[in-house]
């Protein structure tokens, strides 16, 4: 498979993930934690899953063989946040946190080098749609991979058997568990996924997590076929712990904007290691 493309000085990487302020690095770069959880997926499905567990999931979905579903599996969990990626989300760093002077020059450092690296943010107090992300993942995943249909509108569900099931998946990661997703609010929220200049930004970061994982973004349509979101939500729940473990391994100077994206891959894969690895003991 080939290499990402690089997207002005590769603009993906400073999408930020995580904020500590006691860490020189301040924030980690979401691509980071995306790989992380690609990683962790790969763990858990080795590690923690028994054969009829995995057998089910394959089941769920429809994927040809195991190893398909696999791969298929930690590309999703890892593209999951996917819908972080968008002005709404962008603009509000540090918004959990209590106001403080680091949190602000922390910011300002931020925006400074993600201006500079070309990721399209709006002007300070422009007013931006607001949606959840896991209704932005919805309605920008289909269309990259492997949808791309003319003659339908963005973020409604395309009318094409064989795109099925990539809704189906898109839909079926969603944070809140077996909730299911309703289509029209996911249609909605294609209006606050910030546009074109956006659109090449979430490219790029789900081509960095399908290299990371080894699969072909555009080949999830071949890869699984799934039907049916309620057969979906082991998977979805396997997602949000892939998510967390990501998350918490990755609060503590976990990657840098400036890192090769070998040296995070391989970060990512010792981290996912590492959290499973835990997981196990304690569980």
């Amino acid at each position: 498979m080939s290499e990402p493309a690089d997207l002005d000085r590769t603009a993906y990487q400073w999408c930020w993930g995580t904020i500590d302020l006691s860490d020189r690095l301040a924030w980690n770069p979401l691509v980071a934690e995306m790989v992380t959880a690609g990683s962790v997926m790969l763990e858990l499905w080795a590690q923690a899953l028994s054969p009829r567990q995995r057998a089910d999931l394959a089941a769920g979905f429809a994927a040809e063989d195991e190893q398909s579903a696999r791969v298929a599996a930690a590309f999703l969990a890892g593209v999951s946040r996917l819908g972080r990626v968008s002005p709404t989300c962008m603009v509000s760093f540090g918004a959990e946190q209590q106001p403080s002077l680091a949190l602000d020059q922390a910011r300002t450092a931020w925006r400074e080098q993600a201006l500079r690296a070309g990721l399209p943010l709006p002007s300070v107090g422009a007013r931006v749609r607001h949606a959840d992300p896991e209704h932005i993942t919805a309605a920008v995943l289909p269309r990259l991979t492997g949808c791309d249909c003319a003659g339908y509108v963005d973020g409604e569900r395309c009318r094409d058997q064989d795109h099925h099931g990539l809704y189906v998946a898109a839909y079926a990661l969603n944070r809140h568990g077996a909730d299911v997703l309703h289509a029209d609010t996911v249609a909605k929220a294609y209006r606050a996924t910030g546009g074109p200049a956006w659109d090449a930004v979430r490219a790029a970061l789900v081509n960095a997590v399908a290299h990371h994982v080894g699969i072909d973004a555009r080949s999830l349509p071949h890869l699984i076929r799934p039907s049916d979101p309620l057969r979906l939500t082991a998977f979805g729940r396997l997602v949000s712990q892939s998510s967390s473990l990501a998350r918490r391994d990755a609060l503590h100077g976990f990657a840098s904007p400036h890192d090769t994206r070998e040296a995070m891959s391989d970060r990512a894969r010792l981290h996912a290691r590492e959290a499973v690895s835990r997981m196990r003991v304690t569980g």
